[in-house]
């Protein structure tokens, strides 16, 4: 396996569930959510500041806009867009699947969003659905019987389509379709063993290599095309929640983490809800947005 790049802490906020690293190349700045706080932050690398930029709603992901707005996904399957300042519903839920929430989305190249959605009530199974944002927006469910569908990224090629299934753990591939939005073929892809912790948030790099924020283990790591582990690397905090590329060149990896409890005196680490940075060598691929233009 590689030698390990150093990890670096970017800020200690600290987010009780961070998630959903995202670089925004105009500004130079990454974002990310921190649902539990009800927050969405920005973290300059050029300053070193950190800002709130959306506060009071319980976003479990985000897509940016063209015009430099932000997509919110919230519980209730409800979409809202934020933009200078307002938040407003766009979308008031998905046709039943009343009482889930959002969990990770992900954009294609021709706009659509994949979005995961899990039950809020104990009850029932999560499913990927794809969201057409148009005037009246239509949503497709292009799987079900998931436990937990969490981080979700394309090949580089955008014919590969990887979800995490946090609860099953264990990473599927999906053939995809861009002209046409289907992702069939779903097969197990990364199969997490005992001590190796849960897929949660992922990424591809320019490689075509898939790196996991793999909650509990202390770690994220980075899979082969072919689901070969090739690295870990290990962090000062248990659960890390996700990661995205950002900098200049896409070559350094931003990690979000969480700082909550799942088990009274569980330990965290000294570092947990910190957003993290390495190097890894190698770059990430250039996100796509979105153009809900309501």
């Amino acid at each position: 396996m590689a030698n390990a790049p150093k990890v670096k802490v970017v800020t200690k906020n600290p987010d009780l569930v961070g998630e959903c690293p995202e670089w925004n190349a105009e500004q130079g700045e990454m974002l990310w959510t921190d649902n539990r706080s009800q927050c969405v932050y920005t973290y300059s690398p050029a300053s070193g500041i950190v800002k709130t930029i959306v506060e009071g709603v319980a976003a479990y992901a985000f897509t940016q806009q063209r015009d430099g707005g932000l997509l919110l996904f919230l519980s209730d399957t409800r979409v809202a867009i934020a933009r200078d300042g307002i938040i407003e519903n766009v979308v008031d839920g998905l046709p039943g699947e009343e009482g889930a929430r959002f969990n990770d989305v992900l954009v294609d190249s021709a706009g659509r969003v994949l979005c995961g959605v899990v039950p809020t009530g104990g009850d029932g199974s999560g499913s990927l659905y794809s969201l057409t944002l148009t005037s009246k927006p239509q949503a497709r469910k292009l799987h079900g019987g998931m436990q937990m569908p969490n981080g979700m990224a394309f090949s580089p090629s955008e014919q590969l389509l990887y979800v995490a299934d946090t609860s099953a753990r264990h990473i599927l591939a999906f053939d995809y379709d861009v002209s046409t939005g289907d992702a069939t073929a779903a097969r197990p892809l990364i199969e997490f063993l005992p001590g190796e912790g849960s897929p949660d948030g992922i990424t591809v790099d320019s490689s075509g290599c898939i790196w996991v924020a793999a909650t509990g283990s202390w770690a994220v790591a980075r899979y082969g095309p072919d689901g070969a582990l090739l690295q870990r690397v290990l962090l000062p905090a248990r659960k890390p929640t996700s990661v995205g590329f950002g900098g200049i060149e896409l070559d350094t990896l931003f990690i979000t983490s969480a700082s909550r409890e799942s088990v009274p005196g569980e330990e965290l680490g000294a570092e947990a809800g910190a957003l993290f940075a390495l190097k890894p060598g190698v770059a990430g691929v250039k996100s796509h947005r979105t153009d809900w233009k309501a």
